[in-house]
């Protein structure tokens, strides 16, 4: 199968390519832009998707069967700060995905977000209402829209708090927060803001399996806990053999303001039980994705 990529190089999309190339033996481009890969060569392209002609002519050369949309402005801050740079990454960039992938009979997966959802509730199914109160939120959710739109076949797969090893000079949550650990330093962890935080291997394991069966539609895949900041943080030591002390607990319920009389969700999360049921694969926790975590430090 010929696999489209788009944001090949971040960090979902490392661990994607790697299974979909050396484990389930597609034939894989990966595009980036910013973050070149260590190892340029014919499975690379760079491309600029707030131009339409570039993304065009990446499909028109490869013709993909599959295409796997990655890419995003995923700061939460930075997109309320530039919205308009945003939008067109997030909402723009993505109907022309979509349009293409109608044009050349390509089926999309889009990768989406816990935050199309207002953080009221928490642990939203795939047939609750999105209500997104950020702009990132809201670009995510327009993005599903136009997808529903203008694409022919596709799967939308929202996720969660997303964790692992990254590549060198990079950081997510979990080795950032060991690095804090690891040099006896605090950190205050909110009680009340909820997800469920996600291995990247897990989730990558949900995301092939969507683009080697057909599923359309829209699939929560996430961790299967639904937990606090702190406990996750609290796992996280524990998991790692650190000083658990050294996180403290915060309530938090007046999360960071994203406008005025706005605030932040603070109880997201995804119930993605559904989903694991319809693709047929187990649901790891948190205590099962920190061990896989570790594994692969002593692996690599």
């Amino acid at each position: 199968m010929k696999i489209l990529v788009v944001g090949a190089s971040g960090f979902v999309g490392r661990y994607a390519v790697r299974r979909l190339v050396d484990t389930l033996g597609h034939n894989v481009l990966g595009t980036f832009l910013s973050r070149p890969p260590e190892t340029i060569d014919n499975s690379w392209r760079r491309v600029d998707l707030t131009n339409d002609a570039e993304v065009e002519c990446a499909f028109r050369a490869f013709q993909p069967d599959v295409v796997l949309h990655l890419a995003a402005m995923a700061d939460v801050g930075a997109c309320e700060r530039e919205r308009e740079t945003a939008t067109v990454v997030n909402v723009a960039a993505t109907a022309t995905i979509s349009r293409l992938c109608r044009q050349f009979g390509s089926r999309l997966v889009f990768v989406s977000t816990e935050y199309v959802f207002d953080g009221v509730r928490g642990f939203y199914r795939e047939g609750d209402s999105p209500n997104p109160i950020t702009h990132y939120g809201r670009t995510k959710w327009d993005a599903e829209r136009e997808i529903e739109r203008l694409a022919a076949d596709w799967s939308v797969v929202r996720t969660s708090i997303v964790y692992g090893w990254p590549a060198t000079g990079r950081r997510n949550f979990v080795p950032w927060l060991l690095d804090r650990l690891q040099k006896g330093q605090r950190y205050s962890a909110a009680t009340d803001v909820l997800r469920t935080p996600v291995y990247v291997e897990h989730l990558v394991d949900g995301i092939s399996s969507l683009i080697e069966t057909h599923h359309p539609g829209v699939h929560h895949v996430a961790g299967r806990d639904w937990v606090g900041m702190y406990d996750f943080a609290v796992a996280v030591a524990d998991g790692f053999g650190l000083d658990r002390s050294l996180v403290i607990p915060e309530a938090d319920s007046a999360a960071s303001a994203v406008g005025p009389g706005q605030q932040a969700p603070d109880r997201l999360g995804l119930d993605s039980s559904n989903t694991m049921q319809t693709l047929g694969l187990s649901h790891p926790g948190l205590e099962e994705g920190l061990a896989a975590m570790r594994a692969a430090r002593v692996s690599n």
